[in-house]
């Protein structure tokens, strides 16, 4: 599963790359995290369909999360379940998250050329694949490995000078 883990792992750089400028707090790094493979979750209808679509007989599609209108609902859904004081900054950290999904996504190889849908529902405009990778190549998540492990490696030395 490189594609999920570069995902992370991107959403790690730069949400650790914010909390460096001191503009969010570090426990939300982890919360971008949560937030970047979120759009990833309507994989789990490949399951459902087989198991309770067919049981219950109701049709249902789960394409609309891996959108924008997704993302932000899910960052809405999840930042509900963040104390009051925290709810903005957490869904703000879930929907960058999400985002930084969707951007990666944009760079995968199309048979057709053209991406889905993203900005749904904002607009029905389907955006040319950039053609870039395969999702299951494991170099992105290489190049993406090879980033965060510096950036880690200055967030903990930053953290041991200010104990």
């Amino acid at each position: 599963m490189p594609d999920l883990l570069t995902h992370a792992l991107v959403a790690y750089i730069l949400a650790a790359v914010v909390a460096q400028s001191d503009r969010i707090q570090d426990r939300y790094v982890s919360v971008a995290m949560v937030g970047a493979v979120a759009p990833d979750a309507m994989k789990l209808s490949v399951l459902l369909n087989h198991s309770v679509g067919h049981i219950a007989g109701i049709p249902y599609s789960t394409w609309g999360v891996h959108t924008l209108g997704g993302v932000l609902v899910l960052a809405g859904l999840g930042a509900l379940t963040i104390r009051v004081g925290d709810r903005f900054v957490a869904g703000a950290a879930l929907a960058a998250g999400g985002a930084s999904h969707l951007f990666l996504d944009a760079f995968v190889i199309r048979v057709d050329g053209v991406a889905p849908p993203y900005l749904f529902p904002f607009s029905g405009w389907l955006p040319p694949a950039a053609n870039l990778y395969a999702s299951t190549d494991v170099w992105p998540a290489a190049v993406a490995l090879s980033v965060a492990v510096p950036v880690w490696l200055c967030r903990r030395r930053r953290g041991r000078r200010s104990e």
